[in-house]
């Protein structure tokens, strides 16, 4: 397996997923197929796989930030790193719409938020929450 392949498959998948959760005209429709086949299938087993290939072929740990580079180094155990960002950031998206819609937040206002999900997903996440604070004038589930 070629781990840049992975990669550009795993990308061009991701995007095509945010493109769909974000202009879907029914998100309640799509979003199981997006959370459970993309987001858990799909990258889940890809993370799987990058795994599997990288078990033994390389050196590091998660104890320090030395040992994660050094764990980094190996491509299929890089992009397991990767995979898992878009796994989560997809499956966090698909909470937000939800959440969002049940919390009467228009679609519109989660446009920016889904960016900055998929980019950067703990920024959009905070962003998310503050919205939905203000939104709701409450904080917390």
């Amino acid at each position: 397996m070629n781990p840049s392949l992975l990669f550009s498959i795993a990308n061009a998948l991701t995007v095509v997923a945010w493109m769909v959760l974000i202009l879907s005209p029914n998100q309640n429709k799509v979003i199981p197929y997006l959370r459970i086949l993309v987001s858990g299938f799909f990258l889940g087993g890809l993370y799987i796989l990058s795994l599997s290939l990288g078990f033994g072929k390389a050196e590091g740990n998660f104890s320090s930030l030395e040992s994660v580079r050094s764990l980094f180094m190996n491509d299929e155990f890089l992009l397991a790193g990767w995979v898992h960002y878009l796994a989560f950031d997809l499956f966090l998206g698909t909470w937000e719409a939800e959440d969002g819609k049940m919390n009467g937040i228009h679609r519109l206002v989660l446009v920016p938020i889904h960016g900055l999900t998929f980019y950067y997903g703990p920024v959009g996440l905070v962003l998310y929450f503050l919205v939905r604070g203000f939104q709701t004038r409450r904080v917390g589930f």
